[in-house]
């Protein structure tokens, strides 16, 4: 009887560690997911594991919109790269409501690749959401934190600087990052990061140069891509659209340790020549818990942009921008 027990309890765990290799995600190679707050996101039990996966998508080289449809599809998590870039049916069809949508000032798809519908990644033992001027580090579970801290911030009951650290509670901490806004770069007498090219009244391309420090996360690098005006009844938008992108880049920039290192100065130049959604380039990136140790900003150079839309005339556009 015991042996015919103990071959039983034997059976069972072969069939458990059978059942563990197909639905571990680390055994497939595949994404960890967490859901929180009726919605799916990355979640990284460690910083190497997001670095990690932030190096194989550099390395694959795949189109990151291409990526984030897939995620979504395959019903892992809507990434916030795919929401910016969705019509009203799309998003009505994943129940995701405009006036809900996080803004997130950032042009690097892999940041709203790593991002969900919600502005968020799990990492360690935190929640990072970033909307608006700021970037929340809670506990899981501990959300309502943050509309607390907004209630506090807009009464004036709490001031926070840009570039600043705010510690709400011991779930809760709040970075208001410094990182221009599009509208903010354009403004007249600023060095413009991002260039419109016109094909015609429906298509043009944009060009941009984009760093940013998020917290967890900071980037440098540039894009070419081509929108299509969409219209309907009296309201139009932008989307991407996939079609030849090109991309050429040399500059020197800045590296500053939030550890207190000194200053490096570094330089990147190189090319990107695809069929895509976009030619993303990102020189130099760095992520870290519970702060990446890096911040990149461009002291000279430039990047040049061409795109080709084959249907107007002229069907091909170009700019350089100059740091």
């Amino acid at each position: 009887m015991k042996k015919m027990i103990a071959l039983i309890m034997l059976s069972i765990m072969i069939i458990s560690c059978k059942e563990e290799e197909i639905t571990n995600p680390e055994n497939q190679n595949d994404l960890s997911v967490l859901k929180s707050n009726e919605s799916n996101m990355l979640r990284f039990g460690s910083v190497d594991e997001l670095k990690e996966f932030i190096s194989v998508q550099h390395e694959n080289d795949e189109d990151l919109l291409d990526k984030a449809r897939r995620m979504s599809e395959e019903g892992k998590y809507n990434p916030l790269l795919l929401v910016y870039n969705l019509e009203g049916k799309e998003a009505e069809k994943l129940g995701i409501k405009e006036r809900n949508v996080p803004t997130v000032a950032s042009n690097d798809d892999m940041l709203l690749l790593l991002l969900n519908e919600n502005g968020e990644i799990g990492i360690e033992d935190k929640i990072f959401r970033i909307d608006g001027d700021f970037v929340y580090s809670y506990s899981e579970g501990t959300s309502s934190n943050i509309s607390e801290f907004l209630n506090a911030y807009n009464t004036g009951e709490i001031r926070i600087g840009r570039g600043d650290t705010y510690e709400f509670s011991k779930e809760l901490t709040v970075y208001r990052h410094n990182n221009d806004s599009e509208r903010e770069e354009n403004r007249e007498g600023v060095r413009g990061a991002t260039s419109y090219k016109y094909f015609s009244n429906n298509y043009r391309m944009k060009a941009r140069q984009y760093n940013g420090y998020w917290l967890f996360y900071s980037s440098i690098g540039a894009k070419t891509k081509v929108e299509e005006r969409k219209k309907f009844l009296w309201w139009s938008w932008w989307k991407t659209v996939k079609t030849d992108n090109r991309l050429e880049y040399q500059l020197t920039y800045n590296v500053t340790s939030t550890f207190g290192f000194p200053p490096l100065t570094l330089t990147a130049s190189g090319h990107k020549y695809c069929h895509c959604n976009s030619a993303n380039k990102v020189y130099d990136w760095s992520v870290g818990f519970p702060a990446a140790p890096n911040v990149y900003k461009p002291l000279e150079g430039y990047s040049k942009h061409w795109a080709h839309w084959y249907s107007t005339n002229p069907n091909t556009v170009s700019t350089t921008m100059y740091y």
